[in-house]
């Protein structure tokens, strides 16, 4: 019963690499949550690959905040000013 269950978690690094780009824009479903967490704890590759795609995504993030700012600035409508600026909150 175990291994039938440790089989059913296994994924390879092919299947993982998707799951973690997902997991950077919004929550994964339960088991693919852990399948993803265990692969994690003995691929030291994906691991790495996790921690990269991570920065990426947050100075990605923290880009757009700046781009807030600016928009602050100029001078438009600011029915369009909030439009904006909930899109690029809802993309952090």
């Amino acid at each position: 019963m175990f291994e039938g269950m440790m089989k059913a978690l296994k994924m390879t690094c092919q299947d993982v690499y998707p799951l973690i780009s997902e997991s950077q824009d919004h929550p994964l479903p339960f088991c693919s949550r852990i399948r993803l967490k265990m692969h994690l704890a003995i691929c030291g590759l994906c691991g790495i690959y996790n921690k990269q795609l991570d920065i990426i995504c947050r100075i990605a993030r923290s880009l757009g905040k700046d781009e807030a700012k600016i928009l602050e600035d100029t001078h438009m409508n600011p029915e369009t000013k909030e439009k904006i600026k909930k899109w690029i909150a809802d993309k952090s």
